[in-house]
Order: C-alpha cells, then structure tokens, then sequence
C-alpha cells in the first residue's frame, strides 16, 4: 500500500512538472523561436558551421559560460588550441586535440542531401570529441528551426529518467527519451531541438540565448 502511494505521488509530481513545461513553451513559443532563428547558420560558411561543431565538443561536462568563452579563445586561436590554455576555462585539456582536428573545410559536417538529422548524428559520432549526446548537440546548432533531434544531457535526464547525475544511455534509451521530446515539439508545432532548449531553460530556471556565434554577412 505504501509503495502504491509513493508511485502515485511520483506519477502526480511528474504529470505537474510537464504540465508545467507546456505551460512555459505556450507562453515562449515565439521567443525561442526568435532565438533558434538567430542563430540559424548559414552552411555553406565554413566559420559558421566550425563554430557550432566546436562549441558542442567545448560544451561537455563543462558550464554553459565557461564553453562560451573557450570558444571565444578557440576562435581567435583556430588549428592552434592548446590544452594548457583550455584549463584557464575549465575546460579538460584533451579538448584542445579534438578542436585542432575539426576539418579545415567542416562544411562536410552539415547535412547533406537525402541525410535525416538522425543519420547526420549517427556519423558526427565518428568525430573526435563528439559522442552521441554532444554530436545531436552539433546537429541542432547546425539547423535549429528544424532539427529532429535533442541533446540529451544532465538536465534532460533528471527531467526525463529522475537522474541526478549524467549517464551514457544506449542508443535505444536515448531515441526514448528523445520521442517523449518530440511529443512536446509537435504539441507546440516548433523542431524537437527548440523544444528540448525550452525545456533545459525551464529546467535550469533560466534563459539561454546561445547568442554566441559568429554572424554571416547575410546576418549582419
């Protein structure tokens, strides 16, 4: 009896915390969508799309500001990153050998023609740096209003599976949590990315613009 009421609480407790959610993307819908927009690369940029690939290797197991201004540095210091200056951010040094080897032209890591955002994923894993988590990072980065995939992370996990702490799931456990993510996007009618950003803000209590990449001319 006991243990029926404590699911019963835990069942309530959830049902409350995504009711929450949809309240929150009903009354920001169109800022995240102005955010996504702005940031909405142009890839044929090979600065643009390096930019967004570095910043999701930079972005693991590391604070969203502390990543930011990495990246920054990676910037200024492209093909020539070092480990002992990615410390100053604390950042772990091995990321500088990952950041050196995105291609010159990265351009060959956006979609191509005929490849789904989940195929796009599945071979960003193969990218130093990028597991499956931070490579469907990279894949929203490089088309925000309409990627169909999410980054699950630390947040997303103690939102979606109660974790206190980030787990590597499985391929299969993570397309789960990501279906249960999409079920908010189409509810909202925005991608599953804008979706699973809205819900990491509500989660974390704050708003992140991820305003922090460099503009094409186009976008200037």
């Amino acid at each position: 009896m006991h243990r029926l009421t404590l699911d019963s609480v835990v069942e309530h407790s959830n049902r409350e915390r995504f009711k929450a959610i949809d309240r929150y993307l009903d009354a920001n819908r169109e800022v995240y969508l102005g955010m996504a927009r702005s940031i909405q690369p142009d890839t044929s940029d090979p600065d643009q799309v390096w930019a967004r690939v570095a910043f999701a290797i930079l972005s693991a197991n590391a604070p969203f500001e502390a990543a930011r201004e990495a990246l920054d540095y990676c910037t200024q210091h492209r093909s020539q990153v070092t480990g002992d200056a990615l410390r100053n951010y604390r950042m772990t040094p091995g990321k500088a050998k990952w950041i050196n080897a995105i291609p010159l032209d990265p351009r060959c890591l956006a979609r191509q023609p005929g490849e789904s955002h989940h195929e796009q994923r599945l071979r960003l894993v193969g990218v130093p740096g990028l597991a499956l988590t931070k490579a469907s990072f990279a894949v929203a980065l490089l088309d925000p209003l309409r990627a169909d995939v999410a980054c699950i992370d630390t947040h997303m996990q103690r939102v979606y599976l109660g974790y206190r702490g980030f787990k590597s799931l499985k391929l299969r456990e993570y397309l789960g949590v990501e279906s249960k993510v999409r079920g908010v996007a189409q509810r909202h009618r925005v991608s599953t990315f804008v979706a699973q950003w809205a819900i990491w803000d509500h989660a974390r209590g704050k708003v992140t613009t991820h305003a922090i990449f460099p503009r094409g001319k186009d976008n200037e």
